[in-house]
C-alpha cells in the first residue's frame, strides 16, 4: 500500500462527472478522503452499484450516505414554461395544486397555508426570490416580490421562521436508510435537523435495520438548528455546516459568524466538522478558483474544520480532479498558516481523562519542535477515540494512527491531519505493549509512513489496563526498528 499524507480532507460528491472507476481512483490520488452518496439523485441500484466500485478501487476510503430529507418546492406552471417575478409585484400563493403563471403557483404542501403568517418570508429557486406575506385568505395569501427572478416547475423553498413541522427523516428517507443499513457505509448525514430527537430517530431506524455502526453526521441548515445546536452536537458524531440552505434562511452576513461558532464547539468536544456548498463552485465551468472562493477554503481551514466539501464541483463539474487539486493546494498553505492553538481553549468538561492525552502529547510535540527534532505522532488505536482528542488540539506534527479494524481506519479519513492505516496480522488483545510498539513501528516504516531517522510520539491504549491503560513515550524510530529480540 502507499502512503497518504493530507492535513485538511476533503469530501467529494459523486455524480455522473465522478463516478466510473478510472475517475474514482484518479480523485483519491488527487487527494480525496470521503466519498459523498447523495440520496436526492439516483436508484438504489446506483447506489449499490456505486459503493461496490468504491471498495473495489480503494477499501479504505469512507463512504458518507447523504439522505435527502423534507423537500419543500413550488407546483407546475403552465405549459412548464419559466417565469419571472418582478420586485414590488403581487402574487397569489395558494396550498392546494394550480398551474401557476407570473401571478399565482402553489406551495403543495399541508400546512403551508396555516403556518404562514403575515410579515413572514419564504424564499424560492435557491434563495434568488423573496416573498413577504402581506394579506391572508381562506385558499391562499397574497404575498409581495421583494426579490425578484425567474421561478419554474417544482423549485425548492425555504421558509426560515414557519411553524411547518417537517418531518425528519421523511418516507424516501427511511427507505433509503434501509439500504444504507445494508451498504454500511462509514458515515450517514441527516438533512434538516431540528433538533437531537431527529438525530437519534435516525439513529434507532438504523438500529432497527440492524446497523448500529454508522456514525451520524448531522446537517445545519435552519435557524431552528442553531438554536438547538448544542443538544445537536451532543448526540451527533459529526456536524456539516450546509451553508447552502443555511445562508438562504438566515441573513447571508451571519453565515460566517455561525460557521466559526459551530467550527469551535465541534472542535472542542473533538468531533469532525465538515464545511460545506459553494467552496469551489465556480470551478463547476472554470479551471480555476475565484479568490473570493480560495479565501474561503483558506478561512475554512483557519476556523478549524476537519473537512471541506465539494458539491456540484465534482459531481457534475467540468474539472473534478482540477477542483480537488486547488482545494488541497490552498489548504495546505492555510495549515502552513494555521496559528498555535492554547490546548485550555480548547477543553471539554466531559472530557477531561483523555484531554489529558492530548494536552501532554501536545506539550511533547511543541519539545520536540523546541529541540529541532524532526518527527511525528503514532496513535496505535482500536476505535479512533484517542486519536481525535489529539487530532483536536491541531498539533503541528502529522498524526498517525494504527489500527487493526478497516472501519476504524474509514472513519479516520474524516478526521483533520490523521494518516489512518490498517494492520494485519498483529494480535492487539494478547500481546504485550512493547510487541504492539515493535510491531506498528516496523510496519509503518515498512509502508514510509515513519522514517528510522526520525523521533515519534507514541501513544499506546492498552486493553488490558482497561480505562487508564495509556502509555505514552517519546522515541527514537531507528532504536526500535534496530533492537535485537
Amino acid at each position: 500500500m502507499s502512503f497518504r499524507e493530507n492535513t485538511i480532507k476533503i469530501v467529494a460528491t459523486l455524480g455522473p462527472a465522478s463516478s466510473s472507476k478510472e475517475m474514482l481512483e484518479k480523485l483519491i490520488d488527487a487527494g480525496v478522503d470521503v466519498f459523498r452518496l447523495n440520496f436526492s439523485h439516483g436508484t438504489h441500484d446506483e447506489k449499490r452499484e456505486l459503493v461496490k466500485r468504491i471498495r473495489e478501487v480503494n477499501d479504505q476510503i469512507a463512504i458518507l450516505a447523504d439522505i435527502q430529507g423534507p423537500k419543500i418546492r413550488v407546483g407546475k406552471f403552465k405549459g412548464d414554461q419559466v417565469y419571472n417575478l418582478n420586485l414590488g409585484q403581487e402574487v397569489k400563493v395558494y396550498e392546494k395544486e394550480i398551474e401557476g403563471d407570473e401571478t399565482q403557483f402553489s406551495v403543495p404542501l399541508t400546512g403551508f397555508l396555516k403556518s404562514m403568517k403575515k410579515g413572514d418570508v419564504f424564499f424560492i429557486n435557491d434563495g434568488i426570490i423573496k416573498i413577504q406575506v402581506k394579506k391572508k385568505e381562506k385558499d391562499y395569501f397574497i404575498g409581495e416580490v421583494l426579490a425578484g427572478g425567474i421561478i419554474s416547475n417544482r423549485k425548492g423553498v425555504n421558509i426560515p421562521r414557519g411553524e411547518l413541522k417537517q418531518r425528519v427523516p421523511t418516507e424516501k428517507d427511511i427507505k433509503d436508510l434501509e439500504l444504507i443499513a445494508d451498504l454500511d457505509t462509514e458515515y450517514c448525514a441527516i438533512s434538516f435537523v431540528s433538533g437531537g430527537d431527529d438525530v437519534l430517530h435516525v439513529k434507532k431506524i438504523l438500529e432497527n435495520y440492524g446497523n448500529s455502526d454508522i456514525k451520524l453526521i448531522s446537517k445545519i441548515e435552519r435557524p431552528v438548528a442553531l438554536d438547538n445546536f448544542d443538544q445537536i452536537l451532543d448526540v451527533s458524531d459529526g456536524i456539516m455546516v450546509a451553508r447552502g440552505d443555511l445562508g438562504v434562511e438566515i441573513s447571508p452576513d451571519q453565515v460566517p459568524i455561525w460557521q466559526k461558532k459551530m467550527i469551535l464547539k465541534c472542535n472542542i468536544e473533538g468531533k469532525p466538522v465538515i464545511v460545506a456548498t459553494q467552496m469551489l463552485e465556480s470551478m463547476v465551468n472554470a479551471p480555476i478558483p475565484t479568490r473570493a472562493e480560495a479565501n474561503d477554503v483558506f478561512n475554512a481551514v483557519i476556523d478549524g474544520a476537519d473537512a471541506l466539501m465539494l458539491s456540484a464541483e465534482t459531481a457534475v463539474g467540468n474539472f473534478p480532479l482540477k477542483t480537488v487539486s486547488f482545494m488541497n493546494k490552498i489548504a495546505f498553505a492555510a495549515n502552513e498558516n494555521m496559528p498555535k492553538r492554547i490546548p485550555d481553549e480548547y477543553d471539554s468538561d466531559r472530557l477531561t481523562h483523555t484531554q489529558t492525552l492530548g494536552h501532554a502529547i501536545h506539550a511533547l510535540a511543541e519539545e520536540m519542535e523546541e529541540l529541532n527534532f524532526r518527527g511525528k505522532i503514532l496513535v496505535i488505536s482500536r476505535r479512533g477515540y484517542g486519536v481525535r482528542m489529539i487530532a483536536k488540539f491541531r498539533p503541528h506534527l502529522p498524526i498517525i494512527a494504527i489500527t487493526p479494524f478497516k472501519r476504524t481506519v474509514r472513519e479516520l479519513n474524516l478526521i483533520w491531519a490523521v494518516q489512518p492505516v490498517h494492520i494485519e496480522n498483529i494480535n492487539f488483545f494478547n500481546l504485550d505493549a512493547e510487541s504492539i510498539i515493535e510491531q506498528s513501528v516496523k510496519y509503518a516504516v515498512e509502508i514510509k509512513a515513519l522514517d528510522e531517522n526520525e523521533h515519534v510520539i507514541i501513544l499506546l491504549v492498552s486493553r488490558k489496563f482497561q480505562r487508564r491503560g495509556n502509555l505514552i513515550g517519546l522515541y527514537y524510530v531507528g532504536e526500535i526498528i534496530n533492537q535485537e529480540d
